[in-house]
């Protein structure tokens, strides 16, 4: 059969890239003929349906524009002569095929179950955001209906799925993938508290900073890069002058600091972008992993902590990463606080003997995770929809 992978190009290699060439894989070793449709990801000139967008009416609502301008990209897109299109991230189910299989881990989220989220945070063009993301859900409304059947990775995201495109339960199938790489064996050192994740707003590294400013036991490590970087470090230095974190959730209204002219040592150690090699390091010397995301569509970091045989500390309000971790198994699910997330990782430290419990137990519950499995769940939604085409 000839499938067609349709993606959006971010320019990016970590998160859901990692899971496109397992995608390809599983299929072509079935015999399938796989090809790729891609787009540039970032609107390449600001044309909207035709048209250029004047540069001051852009930036008054740029992620409605620059997001509609993607879908225009995917809706126009010639499609080659395949049996099946299979659509990956935001954007890519607006591809015009009638037999459309979507591995789908989220939304254009910002204009669906974060939008209170993003004008609460007053981001760029807030003050319209609400009206273009109902525009953008109706726009989007028919290609959802077109999809055969959704491969989702938890409950958090077929809840979405039904409240927002009211997609039935027959149309939602599981895809779970296996974390990038897996641990030969657990760790054994215990020497720090790791956080690997983007910075960005919905990943909440700021939850992660307050709750080792109020105390892990051990030194903090923080392992990721992006958009919101450079005020997380600020943050840190602030609260390592000791400026107390606000008991509150992070996208409650909160001050926000004047730039310093250099960050001084903070309570964090900030690695930034790591090689796998020392990624791996860092896993293995690790006594507890704290994935502190909100509203989380699923984990793969958190599985490469698992594998390497670490309990994870979660918030109640993390999604698919709250139902990924058994409470008081393997791992702890607590109160999207910083004292809260600050007492979990201190009770394990403090009790080496349920660390190294719930360590083991993160380690079995892991191994569940993998490419195989993954590759049948696929193959089993390619079945689905070729059997019953919309």
């Amino acid at each position: 059969m000839r499938i067609a992978l349709a993606k959006p190009d971010w320019g990016i290699t970590g998160g859901f890239e990692l899971v496109i060439p397992h995608l390809v894989e599983a299929l072509e070793s079935r015999g399938h003929e796989v090809s790729r449709l891609e787009v540039p990801g970032p609107s390449p000139d600001r044309v909207v349906r035709g048209t250029t967008v004047p540069d001051d009416i852009w930036e008054a609502a740029p992620e409605f524009f620059g997001y509609l301008s993607l879908h225009d990209r995917f809706a126009t897109l010639r499609v080659p002569d395949v049996d099946l299109v299979l659509t990956t991230q935001p954007g890519s189910t607006a591809v015009r095929h009638p037999n459309k299989l979507a591995v789908f881990y989220h939304h254009h989220r910002v204009a669906y179950d974060l939008a209170d989220v993003y004008v609460r945070n007053r981001l760029p063009g807030h003050e319209t955001h609400h009206h273009g993301a109902h525009l953008i859900r109706e726009i989007e409304a028919p290609d959802y209906d077109s999809v055969g059947a959704f491969l989702t990775p938890s409950n958090t995201v077929r809840d979405r799925l039904r409240r927002f495109n009211s997609v039935s339960d027959d149309r939602l199938l599981p895809y779970q993938a296996a974390p990038a790489f897996v641990a030969a064996e657990a760790g054994t050192r215990k020497d720090h508290v790791l956080c690997v994740s983007r910075h960005e707003y919905t990943k909440r590294t700021e939850l992660f900073v307050a709750a080792a400013y109020l105390g892990f036991g051990l030194p903090a490590v923080q392992v990721g890069e992006g958009g919101r970087y450079p005020a997380v470090r600020e943050w840190a230095a602030r609260l390592a002058a000791a400026e107390a974190p606000e008991e509150e959730p992070w996208w409650e209204p909160r001050p926000w600091y004047p730039d310093l002219a250099e960050v001084p040592e903070s309570l964090v150690c900030f690695r930034g972008r790591v090689d796998d090699e020392e990624l791996r390091d860092l896993y293995g010397r690790a006594a507890v992993v704290v994935a502190p995301a909100y509203d989380e569509d699923y984990g793969l970091t958190l599985l490469e902590a698992m594998s390497f045989g670490k309990p994870v500390v979660v918030c109640r309000d993390g999604g698919g990463l709250a139902e990924m971790i058994e409470d008081g198994v393997t791992g702890l699910v607590v109160d999207p606080t910083p004292r809260a997330v600050a007492e979990g990782v201190r009770s394990l430290v403090e009790w080496p003997e349920r660390m190294a419990e719930m360590g083991a137990a993160a380690r079995t519950a892991s191994l569940e995770y993998t490419w195989e499995r993954a590759a049948e769940q696929l193959l089993r939604g390619v079945e689905t929809v070729m059997g019953n085409p919309r």
